[in-house]
């Protein structure tokens, strides 16, 4: 028998379109292929490998290769009638409209002597079940014929919308997939589908086709029980899945995107050996991990993210802890801090894994210097819960999904923001700990102004950052002037950080970070004229401080705890220090200090002001204050020396 006897002069196996029962038509740009166009080879390598690791059968590592070869046009099972259809569909359309021309260049691939293809192959994974039942509840019937269907587990699989299987149609310019599977049943058979689109059948009756064809056996499109091979190279003789991608879309530096994707989405479980890779004879495991990554077949704007994400598996100075998110499971926060030298290193985001140690989204953290950051969800109702709000190509978390469960939406909501707060809150306990190392708050202006006291106060630098948003605000209301820093028309300069929206989340309206300029050091206007009303006896006078440069911290948002760090560049005996927050309206007001700790001892609060501080030149001070304030607000620091 020939390579293809499977198929050739075999009258029952052939391509079968679909009737659509006087109902829905659909495109050859529907909406399920249209999810995974904006890069179809980055989605390949994130779908099919996380597909594979789903069906992982022991504690070996799944083996996922990626493997391109030419196949013969004419040994393409059932060409004739694919061809056939293709030019069908072409002539339902005018000539020359945008689905005539996509039509016209399908048949023209097909008029080629060879295609190119890619196979996509998993080993050491249990294969397709159903595929000799055609069982409605088996994994073969969901992939070849469910939309939006899965029979994956909530706790333990990465998939679970039924639809990441568009994404190898996307990446075929004939959109023409092979499956083709033997389980642990020992059972094999293979299925094609091709997804083109509805065309009219019968002009009498009005019926059209669905849009999609089946090379299967049989009218109730069953599919083909023998073995697949289209790549003379290769011959299953495992349990597994082969993927076939006919007519593999080819971009340049394919294989290069690939290595990229599955590098970036899967480095937690290829660190772990849970997963190898192969691309084309590139082998990404646990033992060349180190050298794939450094190496040069990454994209280059991805380096400093893949590299960032080596580093916080791998380095031993990264800061690592573990945290009870509401109750419903752990999280494993890594952290790693770069020094001025490394810091192009640092990617400023948290990049969030979760089980089966796959990368959902990495949203940016307002670090207090050069970091990266990886919070790793463990199999847990956390991520069963988190896995229910995932957008289909599991990019983000997206709690408004929940449409009918409004109390559980906003629950998701929380533990969302529960995850945030508790890798920013890791990052200042990590990164707040030393007096030696000086503080770069990137993206602080999320949270908090960075100033300097006195009438410096305000102006900005960008040369190094990104300047944030400036508005000028409504009319400052003040009670006291001392420190004020209004121009002549009483209206002050404030940063825009944001509105509170519904539910309770911010909506943040700046980016970068806002850095003050320093200049000379001068002494504000005294507040009292230095002598009693006779003139004779000298009394304290209050100095407005400046020139000092501050920084600015949440330590927690919900408590109401504040960072104040600076260095000083007077030494006084004796100084007091009051916060100012501005309201949603850009009223101004003293904020509640309840305590306060300098440098960790605690120092007097008398009305709303920290009385007797101490200042020595060149020393670096560091105030934790709790306040009464209970959201994210623009606040500014005031320092007097008092003389």
């Amino acid at each position: 028998m020939g390579l293809f006897d499977n198929w050739r002069g075999i009258k029952d196996h052939k391509w079968r379109f679909i009737e659509n029962g006087y109902g829905n038509e659909s495109s050859l740009d529907s909406t399920d292929v249209e999810t995974f166009k904006k890069d179809p080879i980055a989605s390949i390598a994130r779908e099919l490998c996380q597909n594979s690791i789903d069906a992982r059968k022991a504690e070996e590592p799944v083996k996922v290769v990626f493997k391109s070869f030419y196949l013969n046009t004419n040994e393409l099972p059932g060409i004739d009638d694919l061809r056939n259809e293709m030019i069908c569909c072409r002539n339902s359309y005018v000539p020359g409209t945008k689905y005539y021309r996509k039509f016209d260049s399908m048949v023209s691939h097909l008029d080629r002597l060879q295609i190119l293809c890619l196979r996509v192959s998993d080993f050491n994974t249990k294969g397709l079940e159903g595929v000799a039942t055609n069982d409605r509840n088996k994994s073969f019937y969901y992939l070849t014929k469910g939309n939006g269907l899965t029979t994956k587990d909530n706790a333990t699989s990465g998939g679970s919308k039924g639809i990441g299987k568009f994404a190898s149609f996307v990446a075929s310019d004939l959109q023409t997939v092979f499956y083709s599977t033997l389980n642990e049943n020992n059972e094999e058979g293979y299925l094609g589908i091709t997804k083109l689109a509805s065309r009219l059948l019968n002009e009498e009756t009005g019926m059209c086709t669905t849009g999609y064809g089946y090379y299967c056996t049989t009218d109730k499109v069953l599919p083909i029980l023998n073995k697949l091979v289209l790549d003379k190279d290769f011959k299953r003789n495992e349990t597994g899945t082969d993927v076939y991608i006919i007519d593999f879309r080819v971009e340049e530096g394919w294989k290069s995107s690939i290595i990229t994707k599955v590098l970036d989405s899967f480095m937690v479980a290829i660190n772990n050996g849970d997963l190898i890779v192969d691309v084309d004879g590139t082998e990404i495991s646990k033992e060349s991990l180190q050298r794939v990554v450094y190496g040069n077949e990454i994209t280059d704007s991805e380096k400093r993210n893949i590299i960032g994400q080596y580093i916080l598996l791998n380095d031993v100075t990264v800061f690592n802890k573990e945290v009870d998110i509401r109750g419903y499971g752990t999280i494993k926060i890594l952290l790693k801090d770069f020094d001025k030298q490394e810091e192009q290193l640092a990617t400023n985001k948290c990049i969030m894994v979760r089980y089966p140690y796959m990368k959902i989204t990495d949203p940016k953290i307002p670090f207090a210097k050069p970091c990266s950051a990886m919070c790793i969800i463990e199999k847990n109702e956390l991520n069963s819960i988190l896995r229910s709000v995932e957008n289909p190509q599991h990019t983000d978390w997206e709690p408004n999904r929940i449409q009918d469960d409004v109390e559980f939406r906003r629950e998701i909501k929380r533990i969302i923001k529960t995850i945030k707060n508790e890798v920013q809150l890791f990052a200042n306990e990590c990164l707040l700990s030393g007096d030696d190392k000086e503080l770069d708050i990137d993206g602080a202006s999320d949270y908090l102004t960075d100033s300097e006291f006195g009438d410096k106060a305000g102006e900005s630098s960008t040369e190094k950052y990104e300047k944030p948003k400036i508005i000028n605000s409504r009319k400052v209301v003040l009670t006291n002037t001392v420190g004020d820093n209004s121009n002549d028309n009483d209206i002050s300069n404030v940063l825009d950080v944001g509105t509170r929206t519904e539910e309770g989340d911010e909506t943040n309206t700046t980016e970068g970070h806002n850095q003050g300029t320093g200049g000379d050091m001068h002494e504000g206007e005294n507040n009292n004229q230095g002598f009693d009303q006779n003139g004779t006896e000298e009394i304290l006078r209050t100095v407005n401080l400046s020139g000092i440069k501050a920084k600015a911290l949440i330590l927690d948002k919900e408590l109401g705890k504040y960072l104040i760090s600076f260095t000083s560049i007077y030494d006084e005996l004796n100084c007091e220090m009051e916060l100012f927050y501005l309201d949603d309206n850009g009223s101004k007001y003293r904020a509640n200090i309840k305590s306060c700790l300098l440098n960790g001892q605690e120092y007097q609060i008398e009305s709303n002001k920290i009385k007797n501080i101490r200042l020595e030149k060149n020393k670096k001070y560091k105030f934790e204050l709790e306040t009464s304030l209970d959201d994210i607000y623009a606040c500014e620091v005031k320092l007097y020396a008092i003389r």
